[in-house]
C-alpha cells in the first residue's frame, strides 16, 4: 500500500512559483504534446500547464526499486495498484443505496479532544476525528456511545459527524484496514454517527498523474464502503484538473446515492491564486449532478457565500473556535467583520468551558451571517 509523507501545496512554502507552473490551467492552454498519445487520455484528459513538459511522465522520480506511486516506469506497483483499486474508471466502484444524512446545523464545531474541559459541551452536533475511532490492528476505540461522550466531553443527544480527511498517515492507516473496515463501520453505526466524511486520498502537482487518478477511485472505493455499511457518508471532491471535475460530475449524475459530498479547504484549495479555479467547478457540481447536494465544507468560511447559493443545504466544519480556546485565544469580529482573536488571561489549570463556548457563539454567528448573505 501506498505511504506518503510529501507535503501538500501549503501557502508559505518557498517554491509557490514553481508550483504556480504545475497547476492545470485547462483550456487556456495546449495540452502536452505526448498526451495526444496516451491510451489513458480519456480517463485524465491530458495536462495543460506553464511548465515546460511534453507528458506527466515527466514527473517521475526516475527509481522504479524504490518508487512507492503508480507509475508507468515501475511496472509491477504499476500493475498493483491498478488491481487494489480495479482500475481508474469510476463507473466500475459498486452500486448502493442511498444512505443521506439527518439534519445537520449549518455550524458544526470540529472538537479533538476532551482535555482542559469540566463539563460536557452542549451543542447539537460535533465534528470528530475519524482516526480517533479505531487502533492500528483496525478494532474500534469505542464500543459504546457512552466512551465517545466521555472522551470528548460531549452531552448524550449530540450528533457525531466524523471527518476522514486529515494528514496523509491517518489516511493512508484507513485504506492498509482492507480486511477490518467492514467490522469497524458497523460499529460506527451502532454509536449512531450521523455522517462521516471520506477519506481524502492525496493529489501532488508533481507526480505522475496515474496518481492522482489512483486517489480519486480510492477515495470513491471508501466512500462506497461506508454507505453501502448503511453509514451515510460524504463523497470526498478532491481534484486537480478541470477533466477530474468533469468526472466528479459524471459520477454523481449517475449516482443518485451521493447525498452528501465534502470538500478540503485547508490544503491544496488554500492557495490564494488557485481558490478561484476550485470554487468556479464546485459551484458548477449540483447543476451538472442534476440535483440539490448537502455540502459539507471543512474550513473556508471566506467561500460560503460563493457555494452555499449552489448547494441544496451546506455544512460548516469549524476547527478555529475550539483550537483557539485550547491556546487560550478569544475570537472576536473586527469592524470590518474580519475574524480575529487576543489572548485570554486565564488561571493556571482553569477549564477552557466558558472560553470555548464563546469561541463558538462567535464563529457560528459569522457562518449563520454569511449564509444568510450578510
Amino acid at each position: 500500500m501506498r505511504v506518503t509523507t510529501r507535503p501538500h501545496e501549503q501557502p508559505g512554502t518557498p517554491s509557490l512559483g514553481r508550483r504556480r507552473r504545475r497547476w492545470d490551467e485547462g483550456e487556456a492552454l495546449p495540452m502536452a504534446l505526448g498526451c495526444l498519445g496516451c491510451a489513458d487520455l480519456g480517463t485524465c484528459g491530458g495536462i495543460r500547464k506553464k511548465q515546460d513538459a511534453y507528458w506527466c511522465l515527466d514527473d517521475c522520480c526516475g527509481k522504479p526499486d524504490t518508487c512507492d506511486g503508480m507509475c508507468p516506469n515501475n511496472p509491477l506497483g504499476f500493475l498493483e495498484r491498478m488491481r487494489e483499486v480495479n482500475g481508474l474508471e469510476l463507473d466500475t466502484i459498486p452500486r448502493a443505496a442511498p444512505c443521506a444524512a439527518p439534519p445537520l446545523p449549518s455550524y458544526v464545531p470540529y472538537i479533538y479532544h476532551g482535555n482542559r474541559r469540566a463539563v460536557p459541551l452542549d451543542v447539537e452536533a460535533v465534528a470528530l476525528p475519524l482516526r480517533r475511532f479505531y487502533r492500528a490492528d483496525g478494532r474500534p476505540r469505542f464500543t459504546s456511545r457512552a466512551e465517545v461522550e466521555a472522551t470528548f466531553g460531549l452531552a448524550p443527544h449530540t450528533q457525531l459527524v466524523l471527518i476522514g480527511s486529515g494528514r496523509d498517515a491517518a489516511i493512508e492507516a484507513w485504506w492498509k484496514l482492507s480486511e477490518t473496515r467492514g467490522p469497524l463501520l458497523a460499529t460506527l453505526r451502532t454509536l449512531g454517527v450521523a455522517l462521516i466524511t471520506g477519506p481524502n486520498y492525496s493529489m501532488f502537482t508533481d507526480e505522475v498523474r496515474y496518481n492522482d487518478m489512483h486517489a480519486m477511485k480510492r477515495i470513491g472505493t471508501t466512500w462506497q464502503e461506508i454507505v453501502g455499511a448503511v453509514v451515510p457518508g460524504a463523497y470526498h471532491l478532491n481534484a486537480r484538473t478541470p477533466q477530474d471535475y468533469r468526472r466528479l460530475a459524471a459520477f454523481l449524475a449517475a449516482r443518485p446515492e451521493v447525498t452528501d459530498v465534502a470538500f478540503e479547504f485547508k490544503t491544496g484549495a488554500a492557495w490564494r491564486t488557485r481558490l478561484g479555479f476550485h470554487l468556479e467547478e464546485l459551484a458548477q457540481l449540483p447543476g451538472r449532478a442534476g440535483r440539490p447536494l448537502h455540502f459539507v465544507m471543512i474550513g473556508g468560511i471566506n467561500a460560503i457565500p460563493v457555494l452555499a447559493p449552489a448547494f441544496g443545504r451546506v455544512t460548516y466544519i469549524d476547527t478555529s473556535a475550539f483550537m483557539n480556546a485550547v491556546h487560550r485565544q478569544r475570537l472576536y469580529l473586527n469592524n470590518e467583520g474580519v475574524m480575529k482573536k487576543i489572548p485570554e488571561l486565564t488561571l493556571i489549570g482553569q477549564p477552557i468551558d466558558d472560553l470555548l463556548v464563546e469561541n463558538l457563539a462567535t464563529v457560528r454567528g459569522r457562518v449563520e451571517s454569511l449564509l444568510n448573505g450578510g
